[in-house]
């Protein structure tokens, strides 16, 4: 295909996000992720999918041991945004415990079983945008603070406080 043939579609350079950014929808899989932490989530991941997906920016990833703790981090984490004005628009599997998805609009996040997590393997299939690791210690960074005052940065498995 020749520059004359090109649609202007075709023609629109692919804009690079990085992370962390100033995004709404990243400073919300942020605090997500911190309340996921609070119930000791595990392998807490933010896959950027803009531009790769009409769906969501971001997806949200994180797992539990058993299905309780999928059960009791997913409740917490809908209860917590909630509490910050964030209502989910939809929220399925959360009395199963093997997955439990809560739709956020631009965030989309998923507590997985171990498990269910490996079975599905949403970081292979969602593998084009960026991705970043999300553990204790992330919050330990003064910017975080500055970008969500009101989050007690000590609660989290790890991070020095109490769990």
């Amino acid at each position: 295909m020749n520059d004359e043939s090109k649609t202007d579609e075709d023609k629109q350079e692919t804009v690079e996000f990085t992370l962390p950014d100033e995004s709404d929808g990243w400073q919300l899989a942020e605090r997500a992720a911190w309340h996921l932490l609070e119930k000791n989530a595990e392998d807490v991941v933010v896959l950027d999918l803009r531009g790769h997906s009409d769906v969501c920016d971001f997806f949200l990833l994180a797992s539990g041991e058993s299905d309780v703790q999928v059960r009791a981090a997913a409740k917490h984490l809908q209860d917590s945004l909630a509490a910050a004005g964030h209502k989910a628009k939809s929220c399925e599997g959360m009395n199963e415990g093997r997955w439990a998805l809560l739709d956020y609009f631009d965030v989309v996040v998923h507590v997985f079983h171990v498990r269910s997590r490996e079975y599905f393997q949403l970081e292979r299939l969602w593998s084009e945008g960026g991705r970043q690791d999300l553990e204790p210690a992330w919050f330990a960074d003064p910017q975080v603070a500055v970008r969500h005052p009101d989050l007690n940065f000590a609660t989290a498995a790890g991070a020095g406080g109490t769990d």
